[in-house]
């Protein structure tokens, strides 16, 4: 059952970047420009669903402390009147580009169409006057057909797009361009026979070192096919042949394993690749929008490639400086418990574990379990119709490390430095309570938890 507002904690998140007020979801456009990092998130600041989306915008020198900066896109031309859809940036000749979806609706549909917006100073924007730049999708491609992706690549801007074939399997196309103006369509970067979704939406492409990674977020996901949500988001690692114009890649895997995780952009700040992510999918509750806001941005995860291929989802370092005071510093052993203030934390779990079981409760229930065994990690959370259920495989011999990161209504926890990740948003009553069970006393395990403070 609903929690009443007058029974919730409901302070607003200190750390991560949300709305001033009104609704908000995907990333759009991260980039460093002149030693400044932007971010651009869907936004419609005047209601709390997705009604009349732009570009909102905020930046940071730091990754920590953000800047409320004007809507950098409103829906107010013929070709994006109903929606300034999911986008990216691009740096040119000292410029930054927007390579945007404009979303208009009809009677019969809608049409989906990829446009650019300039500027000289990173902060307003013009349309250029020969919008749309991709104006239909290609062959065998519906009119779901948004969310570009772009990069530069030996003087060349490629740009990957999510789409749906007309059997309603998820792919994604791409398309060149020597000025950004221009685009010629290359053919299908990579897609599916319909097992993993029927619309592949916000594609990120991305090297990390000599490693190729393509993002997805499949939607219509379906339980026979081994999904338990229908959305979610994954990635396939592999190596971009640019003068066959082909990806080599290999299968799909999930990426972020709790129940509120979508829509991640990569940001290119030199060799480290900073994602962030919608904080939520399309159909979390965002119970907050009962103080006007609703919705988040996950916070920054620097991205690495681990000996075995995977992809690793890691904290980024900064947000050790937000630590102000140790709360608790303890050898937990085979079982531990405590309450604390329903605040901004830290907790960091170091040791050798084979098996463990982690549990936060507020004062009437408990919110939430993660239980590690032998060949699986399972995360229970208590959402309004009952306990409900994730799972990932789980290949490593020991736990070394679990970091948890809390912010007032959020739990994000990296599993063996990224490995396995889990974003979820709870709504506590009162004060937390946590308890740890092991299967044996660790006499080398630590427990540290901070305060954080901006």
């Amino acid at each position: 059952m609903q929690k009443k507002k007058a029974e919730m904690t409901m302070n607003k998140p200190i750390y991560h970047i949300t709305p001033e007020k009104g609704w908000m979801n995907d990333p759009n456009g991260l980039v460093e420009y002149n030693g400044v990092y932007h971010v651009f998130y869907q936004a419609d600041p005047e209601h709390l669903i997705n009604e009349n989306i732009g570009w909102g915008h905020k930046i940071s020198s730091d990754l920590l402390h953000w800047e409320e900066c004007q809507p950098a896109l409103l829906p107010d031309q013929s070709y994006d009147r109903d929606g300034c859809f999911t986008g990216s940036a691009v740096i040119k000749d000292d410029k930054m580009y927007l390579l945007y979806t404009g979303h208009v609706n009809q009677e019969s549909g809608y049409i989906e169409t990829q446009n650019l917006a300039v500027s000289k100073d990173g902060i307003h924007f013009e349309k250029y006057d020969g919008n749309p730049v991709i104006k239909n999708p290609p062959a065998d491609t519906t009119m779901r057909f948004r969310d570009p992706k772009i990069w530069e690549k030996n003087g060349n801007y490629y740009a990957v797009i999510g789409g749906e074939t007309e059997d309603k399997c998820g792919k994604v196309v791409y398309y060149r361009s020597r000025d950004l103006q221009e685009y010629t369509y290359c053919g299908v970067f990579a897609d599916s026979d319909g097992s993993i979704g029927n619309m592949w939406e916000c594609p990120n492409f991305v090297q990390i070192g000599n490693t190729d990674v393509l993002i997805i977020s499949p939607k219509g996901l379906e339980k026979e096919n081994g999904f338990s949500a229908s959305f979610e988001s994954g990635y396939m690692t592999g190596k971009m042949n640019y003068e066959e114009g082909m990806f080599s890649h290999a299968s799909y895997k999930k990426l972020d394993h709790g129940f509120d995780f979508y829509a991640p952009q990569v940001m290119e700040c030199g060799d480290r690749k900073i994602l962030f992510a919608w904080f939520a999918i399309p159909d979390s509750p965002g119970i907050e929008m009962e103080d006007g806001w609703r919705h988040l941005l996950t916070l920054p995860r620097e991205l690495k490639i681990s000996s075995d291929g995977s992809l690793l989802m890691t904290p980024i370092e900064e947000l050790k400086k937000l630590r102000t005071k140790v709360l608790e510093k303890t050898v937990p052993g085979a079982s531990w418990n405590c309450n604390i203030e329903n605040q901004p934390l830290e907790l960091l779990l170091t040791g050798r574990y084979e098996e463990l079981c982690f549990e936060i409760a507020d004062k009437n229930e408990p919110l939430l379990e993660l239980t590690l065994k032998k060949d699986n990690i399972v995360l229970k959370q208590k959402r309004e119709d009952g306990w409900q259920i994730r799972t990932c495989s789980y290949y490593d011999d020991i736990m070394r490390k679990m970091q948890i990161y809390m912010d007032y209504s959020t739990v994000e926890v990296f599993i063996n430095d990224g490995r396995y990740v889990f974003s979820s948003r709870i709504y506590p009553v009162g004060s937390l309570d946590f308890r740890i069970n092991a299967a044996a006393d660790n006499e080398d395990g630590s427990l540290e938890i901070y305060s954080l403070s901006l």
